[in-house]
């Protein structure tokens, strides 16, 4: 990798991974609007969806966005993939395996939820990564782990409305068992499965070069995708999704509509080879504690570009999606979630910096 100018440019890289985690925020969005056009092409009616589609449908995008990214390395970046040792294959197979469940679970729970809140409950990773990191190695939680862990409870909880504010006072919501949907539990979930992908790089970075796992990474998700994929269209779990007759040809039917084929060439280019690639580059030249505070922008700006893109995108594809709005709760329990990410991380330098996408 070419040297990093940070004497002639200091702010390059704080300026470049501020720039990745837009990037990561653009994804949510854009990745919610492809379930609505899924569902739409299957003739699924709102909130009739099985899991099994659920599932299929995340397979399918994953699966084609990270074929896209794969053959777009070989083309631009074919030396990195060559270069590769079988050790930086390996590691990059176990951090994709863990990323493609957080991704699948993450991508489900977007069918469900608003992007802005998926894109705060995808930011806990900050928080389990030294949790978990601390229970792996045997070790007990520092007070400041302790204490951004119920800073994230407490944000979550506001979040999601399961606690209100009323004339009378603060209070649990009468419909609070509701208000927590399975969309939230599966982006926790998947939250937790990034942390440990974090863990993996974190262990396997320091031996190997970090950039070379991206190829192994990108294949494992790619793969693990279209296995999942076959493993639905050719059992009888198809029967499951609710479209008896679906078939390979539907998702391809599906795939080169312009603003589905648009949407998920954004995604493999913007979102996994260009993000990965500047975060790779540029996160050695700041500080953890940089790096921290950093990275717990990404939820910002998934709301922010929520906030406009899901009209943008429904002129292209057709569909009604009406952007988000901001709410008192997002503000306030996004805000305690930012903190919480912040805190959990104070003050060990040698903490592992969460990377998360959509």
């Amino acid at each position: 990798m070419p040297e990093i100018p940070t004497r002639s440019f200091p702010w390059l890289p704080v300026l470049a991974l501020v720039f990745v985690n837009c990037l990561w925020g653009f994804s949510f969005p854009v990745v919610k609007v492809l379930n609505e056009m899924s569902d739409l092409h299957f003739a699924i009616p709102p909130d009739h969806e099985s899991t099994t589609f659920r599932v299929i449908t995340s397979a399918w995008m994953i699966a084609a966005r990270f074929t896209i990214a794969i053959l777009l390395l070989t083309v631009c970046w074919n030396s990195l993939i060559r270069n590769a040792t079988k050790q930086e294959w390996l590691a990059g197979f176990y951090i994709g395996t863990m990323f493609y469940i957080g991704l699948v679970l993450q991508v489900i729970g977007l069918a469900t939820i608003p992007a802005s809140r998926s894109g705060f409950l995808t930011s806990l990773t900050a928080v389990f990564t030294p949790l978990f990191g601390a229970l792996v190695f045997r070790k007990y939680p520092t007070k400041w782990m302790v204490l951004g862990t119920m800073l994230a409870v407490l944000g979550v909880v506001i979040l999601t409305e399961l606690v209100i504010v009323t004339p009378a006072g603060i209070g649990i919501a009468p419909d609070a068992a509701s208000r927590w949907t399975l969309g939230d539990s599966l982006t926790t979930l998947g939250s937790a499965f990034f942390a440990f992908q974090v863990l993996f790089l974190d262990h396997y970075g320091k031996k190997i070069n970090s950039v070379a796992v991206t190829p192994s990474m990108f294949v494992t998700a790619a793969t693990l995708g279209w296995l999942t994929v076959a493993a639905i269209l050719g059992t009888p779990l198809v029967e499951q999704t609710g479209v008896p007759n679906m078939s390979w040809g539907d998702w391809i039917g599906l795939s080169i509509r312009p603003a589905f084929s648009v949407c998920l060439i954004g995604l493999a280019i913007l979102c996994s080879i260009l993000a990965f690639g500047w975060m790779n580059k540029f996160q050695p030249a700041v500080s953890a504690a940089q790096a921290a505070v950093i990275y717990s922008l990404e939820p910002v700006f998934a709301s922010s570009w929520a906030l406009f893109l899901p009209g943008f995108l429904s002129v292209l594809s057709g569909i009604e999606h009406s952007n988000e709005r901001v709410t008192w709760s997002l503000i306030v329990g996004g805000i305690l979630i930012l903190i919480a990410n912040v805190v959990a991380l104070y003050p060990s330098s040698e903490a592992p910096i969460p990377r998360t996408t959509a």
